[in-house]
């Protein structure tokens, strides 16, 4: 098999395929352990739900498993109506499952991270189809922040969500003042709703209650979930800035979508300074960031053969760490 070969493979369905087979398989196997579950990891404004929102292991593993796939049919059609990877790629769809698959935490069970990445997905669409529509984005400017606004009641994680589409917003060129008074409504209305209902009660609003995620892990485990996340996060950072260079070459519409991604990338990255005791909850959001890079990246240099070895790289260090969580327990 030569060179070529090997990188058409990697951009292919096929790989796709058996990455997805090797994330079913690896988080089945840290489900059946029952050690990668987590307790309480904050709260919203008037909730507070567990990072685990499924008792039940099974059903729990099977949602999550659902999600991430959701995500990843998702983001093919993304890509397919945007075309923000201007070439012919499915390997962000690998990397994605990949970093997943690594952290035992994320692939195991349904999480709030999984939820986070979910919906920034699904809001994406709404977002790139606003595009210079700044005469007729108020319905989508409301809708998305009356769905974050709703999703800040359960967890304050979603804040990162409320600033990012802000940025995105004003980055499509769709915001006006109309815009702006979308927004403040859709921010205000899930509370508006929910006080005017009687289901919550303005004085029972509760502060960021904080759980340190690494109380309830051991110390080798604390360093591999801080050393994999520190990874990824620099690798994300320096993949962002070389494919930038190239990206700026490109039609105005596709250097917008990919500047919402630079966005997503430093916001997810700043949480997890800011609110680090949560950081888990950032990490798959950022790993769906990386994926994407990683794919400019290859695709940008598709003069460069040897490329496929920094993706086998990718490949090892994932399974390594997913085995280096599983001997650590």
């Amino acid at each position: 098999m030569n060179e070529e070969k090997i990188n058409e493979f990697l951009n292919s369905r096929k790989c796709v395929w058996l990455c997805g087979a090797l994330f079913v398989i690896a988080s089945f196997i840290a489900m059946r352990t029952g050690l990668f579950t987590t307790t309480d990891t904050g709260n919203g404004v008037f909730f507070s739900i567990g990072s685990n929102l499924i008792e039940n292991p099974l059903l729990s593993y099977v949602v999550n498993l659902a999600c991430t796939f959701v995500i990843i049919a998702l983001t093919i059609s993304l890509n397919k109506k945007y075309g923000f990877i201007r070439s012919y790629t499915f390997i962000y769809a690998s990397m994605f499952l990949l970093l997943q698959m690594a952290n035992p935490f994320l692939s195991s069970h349904f999480n709030a991270g999984t939820a986070l990445c979910l919906i920034t997905v699904v809001l994406s669409f709404i977002l790139y189809a606003s595009y210079q529509q700044k005469n007729t984005a108020q319905r989508r400017i409301f809708l998305i922040f009356a769905v974050l606004s709703a999703c800040c009641m359960f967890q304050y994680a979603f804040l990162v969500l409320v600033v990012a589409f802000s940025l995105g917003f004003m980055q499509m060129r769709a915001m006006s003042t109309k815009g702006w008074l979308a927004l403040a409504m859709g921010i205000i209305t899930p509370y508006w709703i929910a006080i005017g209902l009687g289901l919550v009660d303005p004085l029972d609003a509760i502060p960021p209650q904080i759980e340190a995620i690494w109380d309830y892990l051991q110390n080798l485990q604390v360093q591999l979930v801080i050393a994999s996340t520190v990874i990824v996060a620099i690798i994300a950072i320096v993949l962002m800035v070389i494919d930038m260079f190239t990206i700026l070459n490109y039609r105005l519409q596709i250097r917008v979508y990919n500047s919402f991604l630079l966005v997503l990338t430093i916001a997810s990255i700043g949480m997890m300074c800011v609110d680090y005791l949560n950081l888990l909850i950032y990490v798959p959001m950022l790993n769906w960031c990386l994926a994407i890079w990683i794919a400019h990246a290859f695709t940008i240099h598709q003069d460069y053969a040897k490329r496929y070895i920094f993706i086998i790289v990718a490949f090892v260090a994932s399974i390594g760490t997913f085995a280096a969580h599983i001997l650590a327990i």
